[in-house]
């Protein structure tokens, strides 16, 4: 037996015009520009912004590996939240160390499963990454920003 298929009429080209909209809809559906974000945010984040997450997601790894001091992420945070995101990090070094076997090798501890970076001002990147650590879904967040020397500094980072 061959599977019966419906028509249906095709949707209209145009969006409904302000007085179509219910007024209850319309009065939560109208947005200033300002309030809009730009097309490149919703497109994603420069490679120059991609490069400069991945490296300080790289950074954050070994620190919470074990390679690197945990004093080494003040070079590339900007000096009035170093301490707050030295402190994050260090949060997520001693999650990542409870999780971690008796056994299981320093190197192997925390994989970086997928890092969405974006762009929602130039200059301005946040990104969020899922980590694995020894089976466990850890997330973890943060914000970078352009310097004016070219510089990418770290501004927030969230352990959620």
């Amino acid at each position: 037996m061959t599977p019966v298929h419906r028509l249906l009429p095709a949707p209209a080209h145009e969006p409904p015009c302000a007085d179509e909209i219910a007024p209850v809809a319309a009065a939560v559906a109208v947005t200033t520009p300002e309030e809009a974000l730009p097309l490149a945010a919703l497109v994603g984040a420069s490679g120059v912004c991609q490069t400069a997450a991945r490296r300080f997601l790289m950074l954050c790894l070994e620190v919470c590996q074990g390679f690197r001091p945990s004093a080494q992420l003040a070079r590339i945070c900007r000096p009035a939240e170093a301490v707050q995101i030295t402190e994050e990090i260090s949060r997520l070094a001693k999650r990542v160390g409870e999780l971690r076997p008796r056994n299981a090798a320093r190197g192997a501890a925390v994989k970086p499963r997928r890092l969405r970076v974006c762009e929602p001002r130039p200059g301005i990147g946040e990104a969020a990454v899922v980590l694995n650590a020894h089976g466990t879904v850890i997330a973890f967040a943060f914000r970078i920003e352009r310097q004016d020397d070219g510089a990418w500094l770290a501004t927030a980072a969230v352990l959620l």
